[in-house]
């Protein structure tokens, strides 16, 4: 009795992808602090390493609709197999030519690799809980997440090491390999990862508002993104402001144990999560998420005051756990809720919802710091993300306790798996 009531494994064709993912996403961190800070010295210029940091956000708003449509009109997983190989030929392309006389030759690479980026990860997401076995899908998406959080702990490390001693061709190679291992571990057909429905057709306005009505008609995904906005608004650039802040105390490496606490603290949620043998509801450990808010940004703005070593990986930690757990809910009710047909447009459309909240709360968090403390900014953005956000996160939790889905799988992984990036 107790053997029939466990819940399956994950399977073999889930951990031959996780593992390509989580290869790909140590790749592209690898890549993704070392090769601004190569800007930056060959050119002597912040601003164009910057300008190369910058590229990860505009992809996400401009093309991430566009990537729902083709989630939900072709074959998901040969979709994300093409978009692997074509990120290798591009990255390749870059290693082969990248030269501190012809920086404007990596900016057009670098777009490029962010557009396939941005076209991959609805289509990912949205073949994930058809591979996973029933009420497996918060462990799927939390060993995915892990990855993710070890490449952020490990990559960027890795990659500026490669830099100081070796070169940044070596770095964007391992960058463009990544890509060509993750598409390989893709291969392998998997039971489900096809459409069970037919594919979308029709012109791309009607598909897109097909995308918007799904989420519009929805009560849960409906005040879900409602509660993003202003939680993103208001609290969305703590992480960029504490790390900001650490970066001008006296402490010469708080940036880097700040970074070390929060991969750290993404890890260690997402092992813990990745190990939960039982159904959890996404309201639930969003709603969790948003209470939890004021309290985790009192505790950070406290640590900020300081300059202690332990405060700043403590800082790091408690907005690395945090961070997790304020995704892992919506992007669940992206995966579970909407028609198959439907959720590579609905990911597409929360994904592009989000990065515009989360711009205009860098802007106005960089407004703000210029009068205000980041300590202060920190602290109040946290209460006023709890007092917007907790009506809208409730809403959706009453939404979902009638309806809620008979298991956490499928009927439908950052940045994230390798498909997250």
């Amino acid at each position: 009795m107790g053997s029939a009531a466990r819940p399956a494994r994950l399977g073999g064709a889930f951990l031959l992808i996780w593992s390509g993912r989580s290869l790909s996403l140590l790749g592209g961190y690898v890549q993704y602090l070392a090769l601004p800070l190569w800007i930056r010295q060959v050119s002597g210029s912040t601003v164009a390493g910057l300008l190369a940091l910058g590229m990860n956000f505009v992809p996400q708003i401009v093309c991430a609709p566009f990537a729902g449509v083709l989630a939900d009109r072709f074959d998901r997983r040969r979709l994300v197999i093409a978009v692997d190989l074509a990120a290798f030929a591009v990255a390749a392309s870059l290693a082969l030519s990248v030269d501190p006389h012809r920086l404007g030759w990596v900016y057009p690479h670098l777009a490029v690799l962010q557009v396939l980026s941005a076209l991959s990860v609805p289509a990912f997401m949205s073949m994930l809980p058809d591979v996973v076995p029933s009420g497996r899908l918060l462990a799927a998406n939390s060993l995915l997440n892990a990855s993710a959080g070890a490449a952020v702990t490990v990559g960027p490390l890795l990659g500026t090491a490669l830099l100081a001693h070796s070169s940044i061709t070596v770095v964007v190679w391992i960058n463009a390999l990544s890509y060509l291992v993750a598409a390989g571990c893709m291969l392998p057909r998997t039971p489900g990862a096809a459409h069970a429905d037919a594919p979308a057709h029709g012109r791309v306005r009607t598909q897109l508002w097909q995308g918007l009505t799904a989420v519009r008609t929805d009560p849960v995904l409906r005040s879900t993104v409602a509660a993003e906005a202003p939680w993103n608004l208001c609290f969305g650039a703590a992480s960029e402001l504490v790390l900001m802040h650490f970066g001008a105390s006296a402490l010469e490496h708080a940036p880097g144990l700040f970074g070390l606490g929060a991969g750290l603290g993404s890890l260690s949620v997402t092992l813990i999560l990745a190990r939960v043998r039982r159904d959890v509801p996404a309201a639930s450990l969003f709603t969790v998420a948003v209470l939890g808010t004021a309290p985790v940004a009192l505790a950070v703005a406290w640590l900020a005051a300081g300059g202690d070593t332990w405060r700043v990986v403590l800082a790091g930690l408690l907005l690395g756990v945090h961070a997790y757990l304020i995704v892992i809910g919506p992007t669940m009710h992206c995966q579970q809720r909407p028609d198959q047909r439907f959720r590579g447009r609905v990911t597409a459309v929360r994904r592009a919802w989000k990065a515009v909240w989360q711009l205009a709360g860098l802007g106005a968090a960089a407004l703000l710091t210029q009068w205000v403390p980041v300590p202060a900014v920190v602290a109040c953005g946290g209460v006023l993300a709890t007092a917007a956000a907790t009506p809208w996160a409730w809403r959706a939790l009453r939404a979902d306790r009638p309806h809620r889905p008979a298991a956490t799988a499928a009927p439908v992984p950052a940045p994230t798996g390798g498909g997250a990036r």
